[in-house]
């Protein structure tokens, strides 16, 4: 077992609804993130986005303290009280992200909050928070599917019963709200699935969420949208 009982029912027990700050983010912090990503080594993996990890705090991937991080932490500290880290990465894609949690294989983080920063897009987009939790490590949500052997994989198991999820709901998701957000993925893996917020994805904003949730992007690329930029921080609570 990943985490024991008591473990999970303390992170289940802190669900908070999500929340959206708008215009928090200055176009002159939003120029220097974009700056640092920009000139930063990138991964390219192979289920297609590029990002930079980035990790500020102490430890074996111990980074200085960059002037557009203290100021950023300021602002997420002021919104979800102190808390510590597990990662940070930018992301850059050109393909919507599909279910999926966020955890840590190496750790068993107290899973606190996620805080995603939109950079750098076109035109607003939506953003999908379920109802739903995993806390057995990190998951891709492929709920029916039935997997070749070269399925690329970067490091996100495959979940292929959603069963197993907290507050599982055994019934078929609503067609029209897939049919309207996630047409990138095929209807049957939101079987259980409910919906917790859809919010807006736009720069300027922080969307802070439960770390403990699944979530998704919404099929930005049926709104004429080509890529867009973004940041996470993936909290978590001191022992």
């Amino acid at each position: 077992m990943f985490r024991t009982t008591e473990e999970k029912q303390e992170i289940l027990s802190r669900l908070e609804p999500t929340r959206v700050y708008e215009n928090v983010i200055s176009d002159d912090l939003l120029n220097k993130l974009i700056s640092f990503y920009e000139s930063s080594d990138k991964t390219y993996k192979s289920t297609g986005p590029v990002t930079v990890e980035y990790m500020p705090y102490s430890g074996i991937y111990e980074h200085k303290h960059d002037p557009w991080w203290l100021e950023l932490d300021s602002i997420i500290t002021d919104k979800i009280g102190d808390h510590g880290l597990f990662a940070t990465n930018f992301f850059e894609v050109t393909q919507p992200h599909i279910i999926h949690n966020d955890d840590s294989i190496n750790k068993k983080p107290r899973l606190h909050k996620t805080v995603v920063v939109p950079i750098k897009i076109s035109k607003p987009t939506k953003f999908a928070v379920f109802d739903q939790c995993y806390l057995e490590g990190p998951i891709k949500g492929r709920h029916g599917s039935t997997l070749k052997a070269d399925k690329p994989k970067y490091y996100n198991d495959n979940l292929l019963d959603n069963s197993v999820l907290e507050y599982y709901t055994g019934r078929d998701f609503d067609k029209q709200v897939w049919a309207d957000n996630f047409t990138h993925q095929p209807y049957i893996r939101y079987h259980g699935l409910s919906i917790e917020s859809i919010v807006t994805w736009n720069p300027g904003d922080i969307i802070i969420f439960d770390t403990a949730r699944l979530h998704c992007a919404v099929d930005f690329k049926s709104q004429g949208i080509e890529k867009k930029l973004g940041y996470s921080v993936f909290t978590q609570l001191e022992k």
